[in-house]
C-alpha cells in the first residue's frame, strides 16, 4: 500500500514546507524520489545563494519526520 512523504527544504532560517507530497510505496522508493528532488533543485539552489546550506526533510503523513539528506551541488 502506497504512504504519502513529503519534501520540506530549510536552511536554518527559512523553511518551505510541501502540501502536495507524493505517493511512495515504501519509505526506500521515498528516498529516491528525495535524491531526484535534490537533483533538479540543487543548481537552483545555488545559484541563488551559492552560500546558504539547504537540506530537505522527509516528512510521511502523519507529518513525522523520516528522514534529512543536504542539497548538495
Amino acid at each position: 500500500m502506497a504512504e504519502r512523504f513529503y519534501f520540506d527544504i530549510e536552511n536554518g532560517a527559512e523553511s518551505i514546507r510541501d502540501a502536495e507530497g507524493v505517493e511512495a510505496d515504501s519509505f526506500e522508493h521515498a528516498l529516491e524520489e528525495a535524491r531526484s528532488v535534490i537533483r533538479e533543485m540543487a543548481a537552483e539552489l545555488a545559484a541563488a545563494d551559492p552560500d546558504e546550506t539547504w537540506t530537505l526533510i522527509v516528512r510521511d503523513a502523519s507529518g513525522s519526520l523520516v528522514g534529512r539528506l543536504p542539497i548538495k551541488t
